[in-house]
């Protein structure tokens, strides 16, 4: 993405070093979009919904802001 983030997940883990140690990017603090597709995302998988139909929901739903990664 244009942040050079390749997922949501990269909106708030930068990285991982050799023992696991996770480095954290506030980027998602100040994006609502990122807030945004999280909480989209947490509430479908709590409704029970496929990885695959929620990717398609974030993907319609967002699509405006920028591109998709995946194809």
């Amino acid at each position: 993405g244009g942040m050079g983030h390749t997922s949501n997940f990269s909106c708030y883990i930068a990285g991982e070093d050799e023992n696991g140690e996770l480095t954290f990017d506030n980027h998602a603090l100040g994006c609502s979009i990122c807030v945004d597709i999280t909480q989209d995302a947490m509430r479908m998988l709590d409704e029970g919904n496929s990885i695959a139909e929620i990717r398609e929901y974030v993907d319609l739903t967002y699509s405006r802001f920028g591109p998709s990664n995946m194809e």
